[in-house]
């Protein structure tokens, strides 16, 4: 399946004013037997830990950790970065508003990255097995599925792929090669539940996304490419969303407030001022638009 991504643009308010946001996004490198991400090509871990802020700096969630002990077993399965099979972790353990996301890279073909949610299994007493399954978001337990409260999940890279690997996200340069640090933002976003959330897909409807806060923001239901995208060309105040299933080679793109209407409707508590360093960044990028590639939705 494809993916497209947009660049913020709209009036600018109060860049000196700041949030709290309360999630941390942890990398994981171990299954990066290529070493895109490690060794020699450590200083990559720079552009998701960049992408990463877009999410931490405007997601206020508190999500409550899983730990498991005993009779409590947390179990997760994810797809291997490095090879694309799947992989269990058992009696596996998240600490407070982290999520975990493994990263690695391996020859993806055509497809330039995949990415999404892990899934799970658990099992011990009962408030451990619904923790497990909402992380304390009371709207992700079955049958309401409003809320998301995921544990990770992994993302590849086409390691074939002809990249860029900015030094410095901040700003903006002519480049050529796709911008590694926006197909990361794009992933991110499918691992927090774009696409892949049971709240995202309730959501569907005659293949227009039905979210109130997408709603009042557009004044419409926005059509779907698939389940898990944009229809592509979407935009948001004349900006490509990050979410449709596209971008071109020499193009950096951000998320823009449509991508993050689309968060909340399936359960993110989004704050309304991300914080000034996140500011800084889409300031960099105003103008900048495009891209092609491919991702996958998720796959636990």
């Amino acid at each position: 399946m494809k993916l497209a991504y947009p660049v913020f643009l709209g009036i600018l308010l109060a860049t000196n004013q700041s949030v709290s946001a309360n999630i941390d996004i942890h990398f994981d490198y171990r299954y990066d037997s290529s070493g895109f991400f490690t060794g020699a090509n450590s200083s990559r871990q720079n552009l998701l830990n960049a992408a990463a802020s877009t999410f931490e700096s405007r997601f206020q969630d508190d999500l409550t950790a899983i730990t498991s002990s005993g009779s409590n077993s947390f179990d997760v399965r994810f797809f291997q970065p490095d090879n694309d099979n799947e992989v269990s972790i058992s009696n596996y353990s998240i600490a407070a508003n982290q999520i975990v996301v493994f990263a690695g890279a391996h020859n993806l073909g055509d497809t330039l990255a995949v990415g999404g949610p892990g899934g799970f299994s658990s099992k011990g007493s009962t408030d451990f097995v619904n923790n497990a399954s909402s992380r304390g978001q009371s709207g992700a337990l079955t049958p309401s599925e409003t809320d998301f409260g995921p544990w990770g999940g992994a993302i590849s890279f086409n390691s074939t792929s002809n990249w860029y690997f900015d030094s410095d996200t901040t700003t903006n340069e002519s480049f050529s090669g796709v911008d590694l640090y926006s197909v990361a933002v794009h992933e991110l976003a499918h691992v927090l539940g774009f696409g892949g959330a049971d709240s995202f897909d309730r959501l569907i409807s005659n293949g227009s996304f039905t979210g109130p806060a997408v709603n009042a923001l557009l004044g419409y239901n926005p059509p779907l490419a698939g389940d898990s995208h944009w229809a592509n060309g979407l935009s948001y105040l004349g900006q490509e969303a990050a979410m449709d299933p596209s971008i071109a080679s020499g193009q950096r793109k951000y998320f823009t407030e449509l991508d993050n209407a689309a968060m909340k409707d399936i359960g993110w508590q989004v704050s309304s001022v991300p914080e000034a360093e996140t500011w800084a960044m889409m300031l960099a990028g105003l103008g900048l638009l495009g891209w092609r590639f491919r991702a996958s939705r998720h796959r636990g």
